[in-house]
């Protein structure tokens, strides 16, 4: 039923200003967007330019920081890490040192064998868990003459690392002399590798425990047992899953060991738990170990012989080892 003094025109004229004040709202918020587009254009375009203006500046200062680049201030750390090996254990690493050519036929004449077997003795190594890329490894056969064993789940190219990586950081007199012994042989590296390197290709986890006398298959393969067992030292350098692993098998041989830890891994090893002081009870509380101080902590209170020491060089350098005495 139409209301008192309404009619069919009135009803045209509620539906075309109802449609006009549709429209009209329409182009309003297209309006706004699109000037909010061109501000937000305005925008970026303004900071675009900001940085740019002192960019100069900014990359002038930067050039002069050796740390400006992220890593770039530890970037000689496998240097000084062997070198701080060298000095740390010296009475260790003779057994490791590489027997010339000359000297393993004089002596095979001579007829060396171990006095209590009667077997041609058994060469010791540097045992490098989790060591990546190999520049370790390199710098430890390669540079300093000594036997290496290097355990990490994927395949290393040494001597590309050595050439790429550790020659050009060599002084000058020692990159001359390995330029004229390349000429005088193209496979010297090659061969030097191949006297002093090798590599398991697998990852490096903890023994299992076998007994007090049986620990010949704790690792369940048999080069990972004997690279373990003939050992003269075992290395980690932020060797991420396997830092404990390596203290735990160092502590079953009774190996000299050295690892620097750094990534935790917390939610990987939920079994891993130090004592700290709780302030509210005044006692001490068991907390689960997450921060890399709490992981040194845990690997320490392994064994009450173990050293910790920071290392010449940025970054993770808190190191933990153990000379085996």
């Amino acid at each position: 039923m139409t209301p008192a003094g309404y009619d069919d025109n009135d009803a045209g004229k509620v539906l075309l200003d109802g449609a006009i004040g549709s429209s009209t709202d329409l182009e309003t918020k297209q309006r706004k967007k699109e000037e909010g587009r061109r501000r937000a254009l305005e925008i970026a375009m303004a900071k675009q330019k900001l940085p740019n203006s002192n960019n100069s500046t900014k990359s002038g200062k930067r050039a002069n920081r050796k740390s400006a680049r992220h890593g770039a201030r530890n970037q000689d750390r496998h240097k000084r890490f062997a070198q701080w090996i060298l000095n740390t254990f010296p009475h260790i690493l003779a057994d490791c040192v590489d027997v010339r050519a000359d000297d393993d036929q004089s002596n095979s004449r001579k007829g060396v064998h171990d006095a209590t077997t009667k077997k041609p003795a058994q060469r010791m190594h540097i045992l490098d868990v989790a060591g990546g890329k190999g520049e370790l490894a390199a710098r430890l056969s390669l540079c300093h003459s000594l036997h290496v064993i290097m355990v990490d789940p994927r395949a290393a190219d040494i001597q590309s690392v050595y050439m790429n990586s550790v020659v050009p950081k060599l002084p000058k007199k020692w990159q001359q002399s390995i330029e004229e012994r390349l000429k005088q042989s193209p496979l010297f590296v090659q061969d030097e590798l191949e006297r002093r390197f090798s590599q398991l290709v697998m990852p490096f986890s903890s023994p299992s425990h076998m007994g007090a006398h049986d620990v010949q298959t704790c690792f369940g393969d048999g080069a990972l047992d004997s690279s373990v067992k003939n050992a003269s030292l075992i290395v980690g350098l932020h060797a991420d899953g396997a830092t404990e692993a390596i203290v735990d098998a160092a502590l079953m041989h009774q190996k000299p060991f050295v690892v620097v830890p750094c990534c935790v891994f917390p939610n990987l090893f939920p079994e891993r738990y130090i004592s700290m002081n709780d302030e509210v009870s005044n006692g001490e509380k068991r907390v689960l170990v997450r921060t890399h101080d709490q992981f040194c902590k845990y690997l320490l209170a392994k064994d009450p012989r173990f050293v910790t020491e920071v290392l010449p060089f940025d970054g993770r350098n808190i190191a933990i080892w153990w000379d085996g005495r």
